[in-house]
């Protein structure tokens, strides 16, 4: 009879150990993207998955930023100008980009320019004309050594 219980609270303890160790909080594993170099971050700025992203993209372009798309293949066109989330970007032929346009639509007039990861960015509200252009074509071009 002595035998039995202790079988049985042997048992009864086994099985709440094993469901204690069970129970402790598991890692979770984090699913971090592989470290990247500063130019492996600017070619992927520009850089679609796929076709189908880039044809996606270029759907999703207003009037108006078609206009202004035509503008830019029109002022630069030396360059290649790809369009990733709504953004136009002037490659080099090496595919890295040199600088990034936005438009936005609106009623008045407005042009700024700022820095992103040492590419400047042009950020145009309402039609422009493409003198504005040809004056960042040539800042651009003064500020980028020559090969």
């Amino acid at each position: 009879m002595l035998i039995l219980i202790c079988f049985i609270v042997g048992f009864c303890l086994g099985y709440y150990i094993r469901g204690q160790k069970q129970s402790a909080p598991q890692r979770a594993i984090q699913n971090q993207p592989p470290q990247r170099s500063h130019v492996q971050r600017l070619y992927s700025k520009s850089q679609h998955r796929s076709d189908s992203d880039r044809i996606r993209d270029l759907n999703q372009l207003s009037t108006h930023q078609a206009a202004f798309l035509r503008l830019l293949k029109q002022t630069f066109f030396n360059y290649e100008v790809s369009i990733k989330q709504q953004r136009f970007f002037i490659l080099d032929q090496d595919k890295m980009p040199l600088a990034i346009f936005e438009y936005r639509d609106g009623t008045q007039s407005f042009k700024a320019m700022d820095y992103e990861d040492g590419i400047p960015v042009y950020t145009y509200k309402a039609l422009i004309s493409s003198e504005a252009l040809q004056q960042d074509l040539e800042m651009l071009l003064q500020q980028r050594p020559s090969h």
